[in-house]
């Protein structure tokens, strides 16, 4: 076993990320919507805002378990930026900060 491998560590990570997105893939895709809303109004989006506007509308971020690492898909591209999330259920850990990748 190679204690280091790139490709074996990209692969196991895209597995993980399938197997939890499919568990939740209806309040996942609802997830999404509200990212691509919040930001195509505000240029950025992060996992604290997308918190927020689910919790308006009643529903629970954290009800995405590990499915919340597929919020920000293929669509969206990290702009080197991260804050740290004021949601005490995260105990202030950094989150990224995104922008989409092109108009869609």
């Amino acid at each position: 076993m190679n204690l280091f491998d790139a490709a074996e560590a990209e692969r196991l990570k895209l597995h993980g990320k399938a197997v939890a997105a499919q568990s939740r893939s209806e309040l996942l895709g609802l997830a999404r919507v509200y990212a691509l809303m919040l930001v195509r109004r505000n240029g950025t989006v992060h996992a604290d805002d997308v918190a927020g506007a689910m919790a308006n509308d009643g529903l629970n971020y954290a009800d995405l378990g590990n499915a919340a690492g597929s919020v920000f898909d293929c669509s969206f591209q990290w702009t080197g930026q991260v804050i740290r999330s004021l949601r005490p259920s995260t105990h202030g850990r950094i989150v990224r900060v995104w922008r989409l990748k092109c108009d869609t």
